[in-house]
C-alpha cells in the first residue's frame, strides 16, 4: 500500500546501530493492494517501523512495528503490531539516501594529539643519562633534566588522554544515512493479519 513519510530519519549506520534503531512514521495515502486486486480501504492509517542505516546499500532498512487507525464514524481504533517492510520507488527494499559522516575532523584532531603524543614520550626518554648494572637500567637525572622530563611526561599522557577522548567523539559521530520527510513509500505486509477493530472509550473523540 502507498504511504508518506511524516518524519524525515539520520539512520545510524553502524555496529550498534541493529540494538538501537530510530523510529520512523508514515501515513497510508492510498487503500491497501491485496492479493486478485482486493482492496481494503486503510488510507489515513499511520505505519510505525524501525530504521537502521546501512553503508554497503546506501539505504535505510525499515522493519514495521504497527499500525494504528482510528474510524470517527464507528468510534473504533486499529492498534495493532504487523510485520513487514518499506519499499521505495525504485522497487528495492528499504529506502535508498545520503551517507553523511562528520567524524573527519575529529579524526584529524585524534591524528595530531596521537602526534604529540608520541613526540613527548620520545622526549621524555632523552633527558638525563642511563646507567646499567646486573640489577637493572637507572636513569640519573639533575634538576634541570627533572623539569623537562616531567613537562614532557605531562603533555605525553594529556595527549593520550585527548585521542582517546576525540576517538570515542568519532564512533558516537559515526556515518549516517540521510531520508527526508514527505517521501512516497510503499508498505509491504510480510505475514497476512486480521485486523483487531477495538470500541473506543467514550462517544466522541
Amino acid at each position: 500500500m502507498k504511504a508518506r513519510l511524516l518524519t524525515g530519519i539520520d539512520a545510524l549506520a553502524s555496529r550498534d546501530a541493529t540494538s538501537n534503531p530510530e523510529p520512523i512514521i508514515a501515513r497510508v495515502q492510498a487503500p491497501a493492494v491485496l492479493p486478485n486486486e482486493v482492496k481494503a480501504n486503510l488510507a489515513g492509517c499511520f505505519v510505525i517501523g524501525n530504521a537502521t542505516g546501512s553503508l554497503a546499500k546506501e539505504r535505510v532498512e525499515i522493519q514495521l512495528v504497527s499500525i494504528s487507525c482510528v474510524d470517527f464514524d464507528s468510534h473504533a481504533v486499529v492498534d495493532q503490531a504487523i510485520k513487514g517492510f518499506f519499499v521505495d520507488a525504485d522497487g528495492k527494499k528499504g529506502l535508498s539516501g545520503k551517507v553523511v559522516t562528520r567524524a573527519g575532523a575529529t579524526l584529524a584532531r585524534s591524528f595530531i594529539a596521537g602526534t604529540i603524543a608520541g613526540i613527548s614520550q620520545s622526549v621524555e626518554g632523552s633527558f638525563g643519562s642511563l646507567s646499567t648494572s646486573a640489577l637493572g637500567s637507572v636513569r640519573s637525572l639533575d634538576a634541570g633534566d627533572a623539569v623537562k622530563s616531567g613537562v614532557a611526561g605531562g603533555l605525553s599522557k594529556s595527549s593520550d588522554k585527548l585521542t582517546d577522548f576525540y576517538l570515542d567523539l568519532a564512533r558516537q559521530a559515526g556515518p549516517v544515512v540521510e531520508v527526508g520527510a514527505a517521501k512516497d513509500v510503499v508498505v509491504v505486509i510480510q505475514e497476512g493479519l486480521a485486523l483487531e477493530i477495538k470500541p473506543s472509550v467514550g462517544s466522541k473523540f
